[in-house]
């Protein structure tokens, strides 16, 4: 279990960077092929460099991505050095100024760039730096990092052969795909069986993405989950470990917080307890009645009327915040809390609108009767109850 989560939580592991893992994962491989292939339905590579498991999701989410770039500048650098090393031989070295002549070559007709920029040499050492950290390349000579403060930087690099298995294998012609909508049709064209297509999706959005919500319009994710929950939380109990929970208009898979793994909500984080407790608040008006949710559970605020409730949770609880939280400004903290609900489906943000979803309704906290009842002594970041 503990090998696969880990599988799960990295992009990939390497001989090269583990060698332990990847020996312990290559013995046990068969214990995974079957929800790997039959539940999940993703490629699992595995030969003498490197065991990845390709975890296509469901569908794209605003936290998805690499979270070492800023800029859609850095996607495109990315896909010209893969360009650049499926040109080399494994283990071949080549030099920084052979692959910026060879990047401003390739994005000529899509991204021009211009090295003399400090932004494009900038974009391109974090793409170093990923590539690096994902031994895709091996600096040998000279830092990646000198090239953002001057384009004469040289740096002398390996390639590791591990750059042709980055890319996920669709088996077919994506050329046609202009967005991430393109992806997801793609990725179920050609599968004519709608039912494996569900337990596909089903098993994905619970295995890699916080919630898995559905609406009146469409159950039939509802009605697989709820017919089969013996067998879902059977295969993801035994390979992940935790707790299938089924409500009326989600489904949500909680690991136990005592063997918890990868990113988790709630989370040793002061901004992770605003949020707890701006869902306790809002939770609270709803069991009062003074906010009415919706019949699938949502409740709609207007842009103001979320930041009056943050403003208001803030002017409650505030005292018992780290400074750098209780400095912000009203708009970063409000900025900072709608991304941090955003990349956990706690809501949707809308033009105008910012829509509260059932998960937000599960996971609250509140402070201890001790920061309740004393005004004085209060120490910065006080401990928080969660629910």
């Amino acid at each position: 279990m503990n090998e696969f989560r880990r599988l799960l939580d990295r992009f990939w592991v390497t001989r090269l960077d583990d060698k332990e893992l990847y020996y312990d994962l290559k013995r046990r491989l068969s214990d995974y092929e079957s929800i790997v292939n039959e539940q999940l339905g993703w490629n699992l590579i595995s030969n003498e460099m490197v065991i990845k498991l390709e975890k296509t999701p469901p569908r794209s989410m605003p936290w998805m991505g690499v979270q070492e770039f800023s800029e859609t500048l850095d996607y495109c650098l990315l896909c010209a050095l893969l360009l650049y090393l499926s040109d080399l031989e494994d283990g071949q070295q080549f030099l920084l100024s052979s692959l910026t002549e060879a990047v401003k070559a390739y994005l000529e007709k899509v991204q021009p760039i211009d090295w003399t920029r400090f932004p494009h040499r900038k974009s391109l050492v974090r793409v170093l730096r990923y590539a690096q950290q994902i031994q895709l390349i091996i600096a040998y000579d000279g830092s990646s990092d000198g090239f953002g403060s001057s384009q004469e930087q040289e740096v002398l690099y390996e390639n590791t052969g591990l750059s042709r298995y980055y890319a996920v294998h669709f088996g077919r012609d994506i050329s046609a795909c202009q967005s991430a909508q393109d992806f997801e049709s793609f990725s179920w064209e050609g599968d004519s069986d709608r039912g494996r297509q569900r337990v596909h999706r089903v098993y994905r959005q619970l295995a890699l993405c916080p919630a898995l919500y559905w609406s009146s319009q469409d159950h039939a994710d509802y009605d697989y989950v709820k017919n089969q929950r013996q067998w879902v939380s059977h295969y993801l109990e035994d390979t992940l470990g935790g707790e299938l929970q089924i409500h009326k208009n989600g489904a949500f898979f909680v690991v136990d917080s005592e063997d918890r793994f990868g990113l988790c909500h709630p989370r040793n984080t002061i901004l992770s307890d605003v949020v707890l407790l701006l869902c306790s608040q809002i939770r609270e008006k709803v069991r009062a009645g003074s906010l009415l949710p919706m019949a699938d559970d949502r409740i709609v605020f207007t842009r103001t009327e979320f930041n009056q409730e943050l403003d208001e949770c803030r002017c409650t609880f505030s005292k018992g915040w780290g400074s750098q939280i209780r400095d912000m400004s009203d708009e970063a903290l409000q900025q900072a809390v709608i991304d941090y609900m955003l990349g956990w489906m706690l809501l949707e943000s809308q033009e105008d609108a910012v829509v509260l979803l059932p998960a937000a309704g599960e996971w609250v906290g509140h402070y201890s009767k001790r920061y309740l009842g004393i005004e004085e002594g209060i120490q910065d970041g006080e401990p928080l109850d969660h629910e």
